[in-house]
């Protein structure tokens, strides 16, 4: 197990009475369509900015280890 998952079993954030734990996904199925959509919205800007970013990183990379 990697320390992601690692952390994730530690947290008791998503436990119920009882012990048992919640599906993510059954947290955003009580959400409002609405608030769905904004969300959406929200990741994929920050999903865009992200790959911008790599790309960015990459260029960079690839200038510094350009032999002068």
């Amino acid at each position: 197990m990697n320390e992601i998952e690692t952390s994730r079993i530690d947290t008791e954030e998503d436990a119920e009475p009882g012990g048992f734990r919640q599906s993510s996904s059954s947290i955003y199925s009580r959400q409002s369509a609405a608030h769905f959509k904004d969300r959406l919205g929200e990741l994929e800007m920050e999903n865009a900015r992200l790959h911008r970013l790599v790309a960015e990183l990459l260029i960079k990379n690839q200038q510094l280890r350009r032999p002068d």
